[in-house]
C-alpha cells in the first residue's frame, strides 16, 4: 500500500450541464460517504464503494445521487452494481483511477474516464453511462475505449471558458508531456493539446506515477504532486487553447501524494510523507518562484495524510490513511495557520460499523466547485459585477450598515479583500433590522457578496 500580479476578479457563469450540485454526494474509501446540502455536511453510511484510492461520484442538478465508481465497478443511486458496470480498466490502486464528466449537450450521458495504476498497460480510457437505461437507473453503454497508453495515475478536468465543454488532462509516463483533451457535444476530440513542460515523470520506478493532479476551480492553473520525485509543480493553463506553460517547480523534503487549490486559486495545499511537515500551504500570490517556495507554512505533523478534495462548501477535505476521521481545512482562503486546519474534522463512522477513508477522495470537474470564491490569478483585469446594495456609509471610516430587506433573514454575507480572501462574514438573523459590519477592516477596497452570489458591491474603508 502506498505511503505516502495582476489580480483578476471574476464571476463565472456556468452552462446547465455543469452544476455545483454535481458534487453534492461523495462516495469513497471503505463504504464512506458525505452529502453536501444547504444544511451543511452530512455523513453517508449506505454507500457500497470499497476502494483504497481513486474514485468519482456524480449527482444531478438537484443534488440527487446518480452513480459512483472506483474505476473498476459502477454503482447506481440505489447502491447496486450496474448490470454492465464491472470490469472497467481503471487501476484499483490508482491515485485518480476514475473521473465522471457529463456529456456536453446531453442530460443523460456521462463519461467515466479511467487511468491504470503504476503506468500499467490499460492506460487512459473512457466508458459511458446512459441514464435512460434500466428505467432511469442507468447502465454502462460503452466500455473501455482506449485513448492514450502509458500514462501516470493523474487525471483531472475543468470547464472550458464559459461553455458547456470541458478539458480533461492526463500526464504521460516517462516524459514531460501533458495531454489535454477537449470534450464537447460531438464527443472526445481526437487531437489532444500536448504541452511538453516541467520535469520528466521518470519511469525509473513505478512510485513516480503516484500523486494527484488538479486544475484549480478558476480554470487557469494546474498542479501535480510528483510522487517519489519529491516535487510539486504548478503551471499556467490557457483555458481557451488547452496549453499548459510556465512551470513553477517546488522541491519537497519527501514523497508527495495529495494536493488541492483553495477555491480562489491563491493557496496550494500539499501532503507529504515527511513526518515534520505532512500538510503544508504555499501562497501562489507571494511573488516570484523563490517567494512562493519560501511561503511554505507547515499545518500538520499528523502521519499518513494523503488525498485532498475541495468541497462545494469551500472547505478542503483531507484523507487520513484508512481512518474513521477526515481532516478538514475549514478556511483555505486564509494565509497560514488562519486556514483553520482540524485533524479529526469529521467522524465517518459514528455507528462503529467499519467505515474508513482510503487514500483518496472522489474527483470532480473542478470548476463546479468555484462556489462563492473570487478568483485570484494572473491575467488581464476584468470587470467585477456591481449591484447596488443598501450599504451606508460607503466609503466609511468606521463600520458599515445595511438595512434588512424583506426575505433576507438567514442570508449569509461574506467580505473579500482585493486578494480574494474572505476576511469577514455575517448572517442576518430574524430580529436584525440594522446590520453593522466591517468595523475591524483595515483601510482599503473590499467586495461584499451574498452567500448565493447574486448580489455584490464594492465597499471602501477609509
Amino acid at each position: 500500500m502506498k505511503k505516502i500580479i495582476t489580480i483578476l476578479l471574476c464571476l463565472i457563469s456556468y452552462q446547465p450541464v455543469f452544476s455545483q450540485h454535481n458534487a453534492d454526494n461523495w462516495y469513497f474509501g471503505v463504504l464512506a460517504g458525505l452529502n453536501f446540502s444547504l444544511g451543511g455536511v452530512n455523513v453517508i453510511t449506505v454507500g457500497a464503494l470499497n476502494t483504497g484510492e481513486g474514485c468519482s461520484s456524480i449527482s444531478d442538478g438537484a443534488g440527487n445521487t446518480l452513480f459512483y465508481t472506483d474505476g473498476v465497478n459502477v454503482w447506481n443511486k440505489s447502491h447496486a452494481l450496474m448490470p454492465n458496470g464491472d470490469s472497467l480498466m481503471g487501476g484499483p490502486s490508482s491515485t485518480q483511477s476514475a473521473l465522471i464528466v457529463p456529456m456536453p449537450g446531453s442530460n443523460s450521458l456521462y463519461y467515466i474516464f479511467t487511468v491504470d495504476q503504476d503506468g500499467g498497460p490499460n492506460g487512459f480510457r473512457y466508458s459511458m453511462v446512459d441514464m435512460t437505461l434500466l428505467a432511469g437507473a442507468g447502465d454502462v453503454s460503452v466500455k473501455n475505449i482506449p485513448v492514450l497508453p502509458n500514462v501516470t495515475e493523474k487525471l483531472t478536468a475543468v470547464q472550458k471558458d464559459n461553455t458547456s465543454d470541458c478539458w480533461v488532462a492526463v500526464h504521460e509516463w516517462g516524459s514531460d508531456a501533458f495531454y489535454v483533451y477537449e470534450v464537447n457535444s460531438t464527443g472526445i476530440q481526437p487531437n489532444p493539446v500536448v504541452s511538453n513542460t516541467g520535469i520528466v515523470h521518470s519511469n525509473s520506478q513505478i512510485q513516480n506515477t503516484y500523486g494527484q493532479m488538479k486544475f484549480n476551480a478558476c480554470g487557469d492553473k494546474i498542479a501535480c504532486a510528483d510522487g517519489y520525485l519529491n516535487t510539486v509543480e504548478v503551471f499556467d493553463f490557457n483555458n481557451s487553447t488547452g496549453v499548459i506553460s510556465n512551470p513553477l517547480t517546488i522541491p519537497m523534503t519527501d514523497h508527495v501524494y495529495g494536493l488541492e487549490f483553495s477555491a480562489n486559486g491563491r493557496f496550494l495545499y500539499v501532503t507529504c510523507y515527511d513526518p515534520s511537515e505532512t500538510l503544508v500551504q504555499f501562497d501562489l500570490a507571494a511573488g516570484n518562484p523563490a517567494a512562493v517556495i519560501a511561503s511554505k507554512t507547515v499545518l500538520s505533523q499528523t502521519s499518513d495524510l494523503y488525498g485532498m478534495q475541495l468541497g462545494r462548501d469551500g472547505k478542503i477535505y483531507v484523507t487520513k490513511s484508512f481512518n474513521t476521521f477526515l481532516s478538514v481545512i475549514n478556511d483555505p482562503e486564509f494565509l497560514g495557520v488562519a486556514c483553520n486546519y482540524v485533524d479529526n474534522g469529521i467522524n465517518l463512522d459514528p455507528g462503529f460499523t467499519g467505515i474508513t477513508t482510503g487514500l483518496s477522495l472522489p474527483g470532480f470537474v473542478q470548476s463546479t466547485l468555484l462556489g462563492e470564491a473570487i478568483c485570484v490569478t494572473t491575467g488581464v483585469e476584468q470587470s467585477f459585477e456591481q449591484i447596488q446594495e443598501n450599504v451606508f456609509p460607503n466609503p466609511s471610516t468606521n463600520d458599515f450598515s445595511m438595512l434588512k430587506r424583506e426575505g433576507s433573514a438567514g442570508k449569509v454575507f461574506r467580505i473579500f479583500d482585493v486578494a480574494g480572501r474572505c476576511v469577514e462574514s455575517f448572517k442576518i438573523d430574524a430580529t436584525s433590522e440594522n446590520i453593522h459590519f466591517g468595523q475591524h477592516l483595515s483601510p482599503g477596497i473590499y467586495y461584499l457578496r451574498s452567500q448565493s452570489g447574486e448580489r455584490s458591491v464594492q465597499i471602501m474603508k477609509m
